[in-house]
């Protein structure tokens, strides 16, 4: 599919890996009004970029046929539409479980915002976190896909944190790294996805180890 017809701003294609197994991946980068001011960077060929930009990755490739790349579009409209809504619930979502996104830090530690349950309703998380990178996932619901956020935290400069959401909900946040099995709890495939990997790990094969004197 010719992606560059798909009204996308700044779409690419990009080739990773070596030059003998390329792996191709269409991104764009955008930029969403509703998180200004917020700790937007973002880093590019190890340089850092903080010009408000956000990476966004797509799941299809060129390769992708129409009906794929139909529930990527529905889900990057939708980020467009409701950015303001989305990035409310990202916010409370933090705000709500602080305690355990901090790991084992407390509040007087750099960086580490001190909220408290009195000032939890209004505080500003602007300074706090922001987005680096966004994904828009292969997985769906109701032809909608999910997206992945990759957010900067001044608390874990490393890491950073990790949310997934559909259209206005937080599915899951988490310190790096985001739980697949939460979005197939949310789309109704749990039940198919466990019995696949079930299969997978019953069809893999132990290798066979060899006496610690055989060399050969």
């Amino acid at each position: 599919m010719d992606i560059f017809t798909l009204g996308i701003p700044n779409i690419a294609i990009k080739n990773i890996g070596p030059k003998r197994d390329p792996i191709e991946i269409v991104q764009a980068t955008i930029t969403l009004d509703a998180w200004d001011g917020y700790l937007t960077k973002r880093w590019e060929n190890g340089r850092e970029i903080a010009d408000g930009t956000i990476t966004l990755d797509f799941a299809c490739n060129s390769r992708s046929l129409p009906e794929d790349w139909e529930t990527q579009l529905k889900a990057y409209h939708y980020l467009l539409e409701h950015q303001h809504e989305i990035r409310d619930s990202i916010v409370n979502s933090v705000i709500e479980n602080i305690e355990y996104l901090k790991g084992y830090l407390d509040s007087n530690d750099p960086g580490v915002p001190n909220i408290t349950p009195a000032n939890s309703a209004d505080f500003d998380l602007r300074a706090s976190i922001g987005p680096q990178s966004l994904s828009i996932l292969e997985e769906t619901k109701d032809g909608v896909a999910y997206l992945e956020w990759f957010l900067n935290c001044t608390w874990d400069v490393e890491h950073g944190l990790a949310a997934t959401t559909y259209h206005e909900r937080v599915i899951d946040i988490d310190r790096g790294e985001t739980d697949i099995w939460k979005i197939f709890k949310d789309n109704g495939t749990l039940e198919e996805e466990e019995r696949k990997s079930e299969l997978l790990f019953k069809q893999a094969k132990p290798k066979a180890v060899k006496p610690w004197w055989k060399f050969w």
